[in-house]
């Protein structure tokens, strides 16, 4: 049993010694609102050609080099509010988490924008952002129109013109319930404005950490695997020969 279990604790070593040691990170994005499953979909077709070793199609698809798709060793996606929602739901604009492992850390910092540009310019996200990029667009030009309508009318009303002071073709006006109108009206534009600078349909709340030491092998779990597994060999041995030399 003693020789088996160093035979195994020999061997978990040796794996571990030829094993490429990788770094793993993770990054956490929000969505608009889009379906997290659209998100996952296109996610699962990335890491299933890493799994595939088709490292050309990664770096197209995430317009990178070669060099560093093959740095990828895997891909990993989750909702972070899956347990939240109940089962016959559907999760929109979730915040999910991408965990990705590499063989060489530096290529962390390339990784982040290229997975936010190659989700962001799928067409269908594209199109939802131009549509919201239309309708705010349309309803700030409305809104210029209405202030610029007020600031006229404010005008006319400071600096009248005609025989009745405060009174323009007839109509009362209150001069300060104009600049009360046009104060909301320029606080709405600029909401607006602030949203249209905030379209896109992914964003990033937390980069990947490029990290300094290796995530894996695990040194520990090589041996406990590989001396568990030999000590469960050698006990099999060990009774096995035992019953034989009663026999």
């Amino acid at each position: 049993m003693l020789f088996f279990t160093l035979i195994g604790l020999g061997v978990g070593y040796g794996i571990f010694y030829t094993t490429k040691p990788f770094y793993t990170s993770s990054m956490t994005l929000m969505l608009a609102d889009i379906r997290n499953e659209f998100v996952e979909e296109q996610l699962s077709k990335l890491g299933q050609m890493v799994s595939d070793g088709n490292f050309e199609a990664v770096a197209d698809r995430l317009d990178i080099s070669t060099e560093a798709a093959k740095q990828i060793k895997d891909m990993q996606f989750s909702n972070l509010d899956q347990d939240r929602i109940s089962e016959d739901s559907i999760l929109t604009g979730s915040p999910f988490r991408i965990e990705l492992s590499l063989y060489n850390s530096s290529v962390f910092n390339s990784m982040e924008p290229a997975i936010v540009s190659y989700l962001e310019n799928n067409r269908y996200f594209l199109k939802q952002k131009s549509i919201r990029q239309r309708k705010v667009q349309d309803l700030i030009a409305k809104l210029n129109e209405e202030i610029s309508s007020i600031d006229s009318v404010k005008s006319a009303a400071v600096t009248p013109r005609g025989p009745v002071n405060g009174f323009v073709y007839g109509a009362p006006l209150d001069p300060t319930t104009l600049y009360r109108e046009s104060i909301k009206m320029f606080e709405e534009r600029v909401k607006l404005e602030a949203e249209l600078e905030q379209l896109d349909n992914i964003q990033v709340v937390s980069g990947f950490l490029p990290r300094s030491k290796p995530s894996g092998p695990d040194l520990l779990k090589h041996l406990l695997i590989g001396g568990g597994v030999s000590l469960l060999i050698g006990v099999v041995a060990a009774v096995w020969l035992d019953n034989k030399k009663q026999k």
